[in-house]
């Protein structure tokens, strides 16, 4: 939902489309969700405890400077944040000092705190020398407002802004630990093993489905869109609009599970008859946004220390075939469309 109302928002004239839609988006999670915006207020700004409310596009006059309107503002009965947000740009010009100065002239006799979030690292230690004891001010990023959501994330609508966040690769932490340094030394023998067994099965795949699709990058777009390696024929049910239909086979790394599955795109012309199928197929069936598979699988874990597991594994790949290929035959209803011995 958010990612397709920013592909409108962003065709305005806005100079930074991302950044305000980003902050309109948080703002509204916050105002619809009191027990978050207390959490969020408390736990994460560290503001003192007391009932907030939410502020977007905040204008404050500055005599003698320029004038101010701040992303997001939480306005207690005796607090008052200022909260500057960025993704893509920088801080402007003295825009943080700026922002001191609202606080410190408009605020008078208010607690007063000041926060500034960033998508990538960008510390600001003369701030804190400006702020001196008038004003309360930490940075922090959006990884990890991001976290903080995650406790949230069974609400439908907070779930959907940390899809966004995920899209925009702001709820992602770049720090590099020890943990990444170790999987960097075994990441490339793992995915060579990977590839190997992938591979061992492709002449029985293609014998029996056709040519499979692949190029010098494809592995590569599996991984990191998909964290997975497969391999994969399209276009296997015919269709007139160009709808999605493919068969494929792969290890997906998320559940280390291998896997065989035939997947019809919910707007193919076939798509009700292919799924009324699942009366008569021993296949696994499994719902996604896009579509349906029908899907065969077994848990790596098996073939753990198994000296024999290249054998065992291209084995279990040529028995998937075989019961996908029986699948296909046994509903000769569908118009399938690839090469069938």
């Amino acid at each position: 939902m958010f990612n397709s109302l920013y592909k409108l928002y962003r065709n305005n004239s806005i100079r930074h489309p991302l950044e305000d839609f980003n902050t309109e988006s948080f703002a509204g999670i916050l105002k619809m969700h009191p027990d978050i915006c207390a959490a969020f207020c408390s736990g994460f700004l560290n503001l003192p405890e007391e009932e907030y409310s939410v502020d977007t596009q905040y204008f404050q006059s500055i005599p003698n400077d320029s004038n101010c309107f701040i992303d997001l503002v939480f306005i207690g009965d005796t607090n008052v944040c200022f909260v500057e947000n960025k993704v893509e740009s920088s801080e402007g010009d003295k825009q943080l000092e700026r922002y001191v100065k609202a606080l410190i002239k408009h605020h008078d006799g208010k607690g007063k705190y000041l926060r500034y979030c960033t998508k990538y690292s960008d510390p600001k230690d003369n701030i804190k020398g400006i702020c001196k004891a008038n004003v309360d001010f930490s940075q922090f990023r959006w990884y990890e407002v991001a976290n903080f959501l995650k406790t949230y994330q069974n609400e439908p609508v907070v779930k959907l802004y940390l899809e966004f966040l995920k899209e925009h690769k702001m709820a992602q932490d770049n720090t590099l630990k020890s943990d990444n340094l170790i999987a960097m030394e075994s990441m490339r023998k793992t995915i060579e093993i990977v590839e190997f067994h992938i591979e061992n099965s492709k002449p029985e795949f293609t014998r029996r489905f056709g040519k499979v699709n692949y190029n010098k990058n494809f592995n590569w777009d599996q991984i990191r869109n998909h964290n997975r390696i497969v391999y994969s024929v399209e276009k296997v049910l015919l269709s007139k609009t160009g709808k999605l239909s493919e068969l494929l086979y792969g290890i997906e790394f998320d559940n280390l599970k291998m896997f065989t599955r035939v997947l019809v795109d919910k707007e193919h012309e076939h798509y009700k008859t292919f799924v009324s199928l699942q009366h008569t197929s021993n296949f696994k069936m499994i719902e996604y946004d896009i579509g349906t598979v029908f899907q065969l699988e077994e848990d790596l874990g098996r073939f753990l220390n198994n000296v024999n597991a290249d054998k065992e594994i291209q084995d279990w790949f040529t028995s998937s075939f075989e019961k996908l290929n029986d699948f296909i035959s046994q509903n000769k209803q569908l118009s399938w469309n690839f090469i069938d011995n």
